[in-house]
């Protein structure tokens, strides 16, 4: 049996019925369609502050937005940081809470503000390591520097605030240990200190 051929122009009902399906059609996919999630570390256990999260129950949960949370599918690079606050079963993992291995060293903080031509003018950002030198000027010897602190950690550095020459100087915080601080802090007494950015 043989068909018909189709009709070269559709009726305004049919027309208009097909148009409904095929935005029923997509509304039906739209909403049944998964949100989009991202991955974030999640504690699947009891996590003790201080412990290297390597070997510890670190788990991955998918959430809508990881917005202060920490993404990732795995510890990665962050097998040797621990925490600074122990974390509960099911609870997310926080930037804020992450120490880097060296803060597991060197526990305390220390500021220090210097100007932008002797902080590698200025360019450190947290992670790096830096090597302090201190210069004591003498009128009777010619000035010299000296090595205060190698692979020093930055826990963080920034512009100082504007205004009475800050725009010339970087404000920075260092992890250091009671030793550390106290060479650090007679070096600054005793004269100029520079920095030296150190490679990995």
């Amino acid at each position: 049996m043989r068909l018909g051929p189709l009709p070269r122009h559709l009726d305004r009902r049919t027309a208009l019925a097909l148009a409904l399906a095929l935005a029923a059609g997509i509304l039906v996919f739209t909403l049944t369609r998964p949100p989009a999630t991202v991955p974030v570390l999640v504690a699947e256990g009891f996590l003790p502050a201080g412990i290297p999260l390597d070997g510890l129950p670190v788990g991955v949960r998918r959430v809508p937005d990881a917005a202060g949370l920490v993404a990732g599918e795995n510890l990665a690079s962050l097998g040797e940081w621990a925490l600074a606050a122990p974390l509960a079963a099911g609870e997310p993992l926080l930037p804020s809470l992450l120490r880097a291995p060296e803060r597991r060293t060197y526990p305390h903080v220390l500021a220090l503000s210097l100007k932008r031509d002797r902080a590698v003018l200025g360019d450190l950002q947290a992670g790096d390591l830096i090597d302090v030198y201190v210069t004591a000027a003498t009128t009777e010897e010619p000035a010299t520097a000296r090595l205060v602190a190698a692979s020093v950690y930055v826990v963080s550095a920034g512009p100082a605030p504007t205004g009475l020459g800050g725009e010339d100087r970087i404000d920075l915080l260092l992890a250091v240990d009671d030793t550390l601080a106290a060479a650090l802090v007679g070096a600054r007494a005793e004269g100029d200190l520079d920095l030296v950015r150190v490679s990995r």
